[in-house]
C-alpha cells in the first residue's frame, strides 16, 4: 500500500471521490514514474484525473505562457501577465491597467522548484505540498468542514482565476483555497457545472482525514 493509501480510503468511504484526489509536489527533480508530456497546467488535471498518471511540468514543456507564471516555473513582469488578461477572446478585465491592480492585490507567485509534479495522490511516495479536489458544492463544504474541524480563520476568494492559481492561492495563504474555475477553463477543458476545486495545504489535508472519527461533517455519507 502507498503513503497515501489509506488517507485516500477513508475520505471516499465518505465523499465517494474515486480519482479525484490530485496531489501537487515542487521539487528540484522530477517524480521518476512520471511522464513529461508538452501540455498546459489546465489540461495535466485532465490528463491526472482521466489516466490516472504522474506528470513532471517544468517551464520547458508546460505550453502556458499563464500557467508558467502563476505556478512560479518561469515567472514573467505583471505587466505581461496583466496584457495576457486583458486581450481580446479571454478578457478577464477591462484594460491591461484594470487587470494590473487586481493581479497586484493577489498572492503573488514564487519559485518553489524547477518542477510541479501532479499526480493521483495514492501513486505519491513524498509528501506533496497540496491535495487537490476536483467536487461538487456540497463536498466542498464537506472537505472544508472536516479541515477546519480543529479551527479555521475566513480566507480571500480571488475571482477571474486559473486552475493554476490555486496551487499559488494556497501555498502563499498556507490556508485552504477554492476555486470556482473560470468559464474559458470550463470550456476548454469541458468541466462539468458542478465541478470546482478545492485545495489544501498537507496539513490541513491530514486534518480532514484525522477528523473524519469526530466530526459531524462526516456523518451523512448521501452526498
Amino acid at each position: 500500500m502507498s503513503k497515501f493509501q489509506k488517507q485516500v480510503n477513508e475520505m471516499n468511504a465518505i465523499l465517494k471521490l474515486k480519482n479525484t484526489f490530485i496531489g501537487v509536489k515542487f521539487s528540484e527533480t522530477p517524480d521518476a514514474n512520471g511522464t513529461a508530456p508538452n501540455i498546459s497546467i489546465c489540461e495535466a488535471f485532465s490528463v491526472v484525473r482521466k489516466e490516472n498518471v504522474i506528470i513532471n511540468l517544468a517551464k520547458e514543456n508546460c505550453t502556458c505562457g499563464g500557467g508558467r507564471h502563476f505556478a512560479g516555473l518561469q515567472i514573467a513582469p505583471i505587466g505581461t501577465i496583466s496584457s495576457i488578461l486583458a486581450e481580446e477572446g479571454h478578457r478577464i478585465y477591462e484594460s491591461k491597467e484594470v487587470a494590473e491592480t487586481s493581479v497586484k492585490k493577489q498572492p503573488q507567485p514564487a519559485y518553489r522548484g524547477k518542477y510541479l509534479i501532479l499526480g493521483p495522490l495514492h501513486k505519491f511516495e513524498e509528501d506533496p505540498d497540496l491535495v487537490l479536489f476536483v467536487v461538487n458544492p456540497a463536498q466542498a463544504d464537506r472537505i472544508l468542514g472536516l479541515a477546519s474541524f480543529k479551527g479555521a480563520e475566513p480566507f480571500a476568494y480571488f475571482p477571474a482565476t486559473s486552475i493554476c492559481s490555486t496551487i499559488t492561492n494556497a501555498l502563499a495563504k498556507g490556508k485552504p483555497d477554492i476555486n470556482l474555475i473560470s468559464i474559458f477553463e470550463r470550456k476548454k477543458g469541458q468541466w462539468s457545472p458542478n465541478e470546482l476545486i478545492v485545495a489544501l495545504p498537507l496539513k490541513y489535508f491530514l486534518i480532514a482525514v484525522e477528523s473524519i472519527q469526530h466530526s459531524g461533517y462526516a456523518k451523512n455519507d448521501t452526498v
